[in-house]
Parts: structure tokens; C-alpha cells; sequence
């Protein structure tokens, strides 16, 4: 490839093995640095000044530096995986034990062994989804919480994978951390049939929806709604004995609708017969329910 095509596809960052594929010799990748065109961000990886030093060319550094058998980690790696992470820094990489190396200037070097958590993304290592999701939660502190429940939410991760995760890496820096991340979590997480409700409505390309939205009746009581359109008030409930086999909590579910319905809001319902058997119909009905509510 033309070494200024792929200066521009890759931020501006290049690395040696790179360069000489593009047909550099080492005297004339030397060269480039002496007169200043390009600057050493990391052994064996550079920046060429033509381009912006933004946030995007430092995580390419750090990528880059991290081979052969490093990572991208935490909110690096949700940065860089597009999990909803707004500043990627500190830039972690992960390395195995033993592997001792001088980090560049603003890479912070955590040693453990990745246990088959390392992937190719964009062009970049990472840790996988899961994992990075786990260590960002932990990393953000009081906002981690959000974070992973908007994960799972938004079906980035499901919970069994973030389990997995956590079983495959137990007793590193934040683990106890995010055991109790995954506690609360898993209070919150959502029944099978809701979780195909989310499917359904993610295929469909409905918008606009939250998983398991907590609202204040006028009772004074709190209900979390399985499916809920906020702005229009508008509960997607999953019913059926195939799934609530709690006869108590049947009965609760048909006070709290005739309370939700008292407040203002227009609930559905669907079955577990309806969600395996007449998705498309649950779809169109509440395409129109919607169509109604923000006419």
C-alpha cells in the first residue's frame, strides 16, 4: 500500500513491520525520524506530524505497542469497541505475566494473563467485549453501575457472557469490584421472554424503548416495567403463566396494570405464545400504538 494511504487510514500511526510493507528500508523510516517528519511515540511505532495527535492516534499507539501478545484494555478497549465509553484514558494495556516492558509515555501496563480474552478489532488488540465491559464498570467508579446496566440494556453484552468473563479472570485488580457489579446487575437483568422482546424490537428497529424502566405509581409503590417508551408513556409487559408461574405475582401484575393504566400509561401485553409464534403481529401492534401516541 502507498505509505501516505495508509498514514491516512491509520491516524497518522505507523509501525515498523508496517512501514517496510509499504516498502520502506530502515535508513529511510530513520530518516523520516531525524528530519522530524515522523516522531517515535513507542518502540517500533510512530506518528507522522502531518496529522492530528488526537485521541484516536494515541489509542492506536497504544494498540500498536501492545503486540504481539498485549491488549487494549478496560476503557480503552470499550472506547475503541464502541461501548458507549466518551474518553478512552487512561489508555490500559494488558500484558501477560512476565512480559516486562517500558510503557510509553501515558499507557498504563496492567500484567495478568488473558485467558483467551484478546481479539482483533478495527484493526487494533482489545480484550473482549465482555471483559472490557467488566473493567470499564469497575474503572468509572460510582458511574460504573450505569454503565454496565445500559450494557446489557442495549444488548452490547448479555449477562452470562459477563459471568464468564468474570470467572475466567477471578482474583485480579477489581474483581471483588465487579462481583458486586454483576450482583446488582443480575438483580436488575431481565426474564428470558423480556430479553426476546428487546430482540424483536432491536431487529425491527424500533426506538426509543428501555429494559426494565422504574417508575412511582400514584400509589407511592415503585414498578419496574418490563419494555417502557418513557416519552410517551407507552409499557410492553411480558404475561403468561409460561413464565410468571408465582400466582401471587400474577394477581400483583393485574393491580399494578390498573394502576399504570390510572397513571396515564398504555400497556400491552404479550405471551410467551405470542413472542414464539406471532412476533411480526407484536411488532405491528406496537408500531401502531406508537403511531397513535405521537400523532
Amino acid at each position: 500500500m502507498d505509505i501516505q494511504r495508509f498514514l491516512a487510514t491509520h491516524d497518522g500511526v505507523i509501525t515498523r513491520a508496517q512501514a517496510r510493507a509499504c516498502g520502506l528500508s530502515d535508513d529511510q523510516i530513520a530518516r523520516k525520524v531525524a528530519s522530524g517528519e515522523w516522531i517515535r511515540r513507542a518502540p517500533g511505532v510512530y506518528f507522522a506530524i502531518a496529522w492530528a495527535w488526537t485521541v484516536t492516534a494515541r489509542v492506536r499507539v497504544a494498540g500498536e505497542w501492545a503486540r504481539p501478545t498485549g491488549a487494549l484494555g478496560a476503557t480503552a478497549a470499550a472506547w475503541w469497541l464502541g461501548l458507549g465509553v466518551t474518553d478512552p484514558r487512561p489508555l490500559t494495556v494488558i500484558l501477560p505475566r512476565g512480559c516486562s516492558r517500558k510503557s510509553p509515555r501515558g499507557v498504563t501496563v496492567v500484567q495478568r494473563d488473558l485467558r483467551g480474552d484478546r481479539v482483533e478489532h478495527r484493526g487494533l488488540p482489545v480484550v473482549g467485549r465482555a471483559l472490557a465491559t467488566l473493567d470499564t464498570a469497575v474503572a468509572l467508579g460510582p458511574e460504573g453501575q450505569t454503565f454496565l446496566d445500559r450494557a446489557l440494556q442495549q444488548g452490547q453484552v448479555t449477562l452470562e457472557d459477563l459471568r464468564a468473563a468474570q470467572s475466567r479472570h477471578l482474583g485480579r485488580r477489581g474483581s471483588a469490584a465487579a462481583h458486586r457489579l454483576l450482583v446488582r446487575a443480575g438483580d436488575r437483568a431481565a426474564s428470558e421472554p423480556e430479553r426476546l422482546v428487546a430482540a424483536l424490537l432491536r431487529r425491527a428497529g424500533v426506538t426509543g424503548w428501555t429494559l426494565n424502566h422504574e417508575v412511582t405509581l400514584s400509589t407511592g409503590r415503585r414498578a419496574l416495567l418490563d419494555i417502557a417508551f418513557p416519552d410517551v408513556r407507552f409499557a410492553i409487559e411480558v404475561d403468561g403463566w409460561a413464565f410468571h408461574v408465582d400466582p401471587e405475582r400474577f394477581v400483583g401484575d393485574r393491580v399494578r396494570k390498573r394502576t399504570l393504566v390510572a397513571d396515564g400509561w398504555t400497556v400491552v401485553e404479550v405471551t410467551w405464545d405470542d413472542l414464539l409464534n406471532r412476533p411480526d403481529e407484536v411488532i405491528d401492534q406496537v408500531r401502531r400504538v406508537l403511531a397513535r401516541l405521537r400523532a
